[in-house]
């Protein structure tokens, strides 16, 4: 009989540890999930724009159903002047008029101005050549409207 009780209460020792192991198994994943999340919602948050901002010409959101261009902008380089970040070709140094994207600001920041998208990110910086990342469509008074930016 004391055989059978050892047993019994070994058994139920057993199951006691299996369920506390379940639940740390259980509270490990849940406290991972949440971290991978918070990470996630960190990455994907708006982050506040420094310094000090510059104009740029900006297209509202584009319709339903709108199919971003696949012309290229022609090689060229940002730059500041004046209060506004422009955008210089590189060969022969002549203003490019360009509409940015719905939502991206301009700003300068420690003497350098950069581009950022909407939610904050850093897209291109003044002095960077930018041939091939910007796509889009010129319209017939030759302006460019940039509705896709390719990153690095």
């Amino acid at each position: 009989m004391t055989d059978g009780g050892m047993v019994e209460r070994d058994e139920a020792k057993g199951s006691s540890m299996s369920g506390r192991a379940i639940s740390l198994v259980i509270i490990a994943a849940v406290v991972a999930t949440f971290l991978a999340g918070s990470a996630w919602l960190d990455i994907k948050a708006p982050r506040a724009l420094p310094g000090t901002p510059l104009t740029i010409a900006n297209d509202p959101p584009p319709p339903p159903g709108f199919v971003c261009g696949k012309d290229v902008v022609r090689p060229s380089r940002l730059l500041v002047v004046g209060d506004a970040l422009t955008l210089i070709a590189s060969e022969g140094g002549a203003e490019v008029a360009v509409v940015w994207p719905a939502g991206y600001a301009a700003r300068e920041d420690q003497g350098r101005g950069g581009l950022y998208d909407p939610t904050g990110y850093l897209v291109a910086q003044e002095g960077e050549n930018l041939q091939e990342r910007f796509f889009g469509s010129a319209a017939p008074d030759g302006t460019f409207h940039v509705c896709r930016i390719a990153s690095d």
